[in-house]
């Protein structure tokens, strides 16, 4: 009864030439190339983050030999990243469209990026974040939101996203929890775009292992700790995994299982295309049942 629309039209699909608002955000060690392209062909656009490849040749690779008509984004970490330098070259060599920073001083990376017309967004927790972003340059903030997988603030989405979009005037993606087309809708009043992980890792494209994605399958939010003890900063992590880091028995990050509230709404593993069609179906019929 409802047809799925051609594009949804916001500033982050202007900024980037793509057809609808919705970002499959970076996840270490899980993103992977043929996520992106997936992405890509559905109409949104991935971002992988650089320390998924083991050593700076290994991401020089990998700029080289990915498809020259896919768009993509990259993510940066800025604070403690030895590779930092490099990775940078990297990309500005290969003119990635969109970079995403995270964890630290985005201004040299705006400014390298700007210098080829590539777009910067800046992950950010609360307003200190955000007007730092806002002041090197930034193009789009990614509202990091609590229920969001991996590093997350405390402020509920609701909140966050709206809040610094006034306070900035930036567009803003929102991420924290969103899973279906009804948390598009809602991340489309409350912003700019959607930024999704959690319900990507649950996909046949993401690299996370078979028992990553089981337990996607069996978790429900109530199971989601938000800790600093796997890596010094807080964020959203699986408690089983977290249970055998605590043991001794996993290593973080690569066994300690990042994930966040949209674990509620991950029932099974779809292609990155079903996914999409889904996610802008729901999108659809959510809409039309509004008052």
């Amino acid at each position: 009864m409802y047809s799925i629309p051609d594009r949804l039209e916001t500033e982050i699909t202007r900024q980037l030439n793509i057809r609808y608002p919705i970002v499959a955000a970076p996840m270490f060690l899980v993103s992977s190339p043929e996520l992106l392209i997936a992405i890509y062909r559905a109409g949104g656009i991935g971002v992988i983050p650089t320390l998924n490849f083991r050593t700076a040749e290994a991401y020089r690779a990998f700029l080289r030999d990915f498809p020259s008509d896919v768009a993509f984004g990259v993510n940066l970490i800025l604070h403690g990243n030895p590779r930092l330098e490099e990775d940078l070259a990297a990309t500005v060599e290969r003119r990635v469209p969109l970079v995403v920073t995270s964890l630290g001083d985005p201004t040299e990376v705006v400014s390298a990026v700007h210098a080829y017309g590539g777009r910067v967004w800046c992950d950010v927790i609360g307003r200190r974040h955000a007007e730092k972003a806002a002041l090197a340059g930034a193009d789009a903030l990614v509202a990091v939101a609590a229920g969001a997988g991996g590093h997350a603030g405390r402020i509920s989405p609701l909140v966050l996203a709206p809040w610094l979009k006034r306070i900035t005037g930036l567009p803003v993606l929102v991420a924290g929890g969103i899973a279906t087309g009804r948390g598009l809708l809602a991340a489309l009043a409350l912003g700019d775009g959607a930024y999704i992980g959690t319900r990507f890792l649950a996909t046949r494209e993401s690299a996370a292992p078979d028992a990553y994605k089981r337990a996607l399958l069996e978790a429900s939010p109530e199971e989601i700790e938000y800790t600093e003890e796997v890596t010094g900063v807080a964020g959203n992590f699986l408690r089983r995994s977290l249970e055998r880091f605590r043991a001794g028995g996993a290593r973080a990050w690569k066994e300690v299982w990042s994930a966040g509230h949209g674990v509620a709404f991950i029932d099974d593993l779809p292609s990155a295309a079903e996914l999409m069609e889904r996610l802008l179906r729901e999108y659809v019929l959510a809409r039309a049942e509004l008052p």
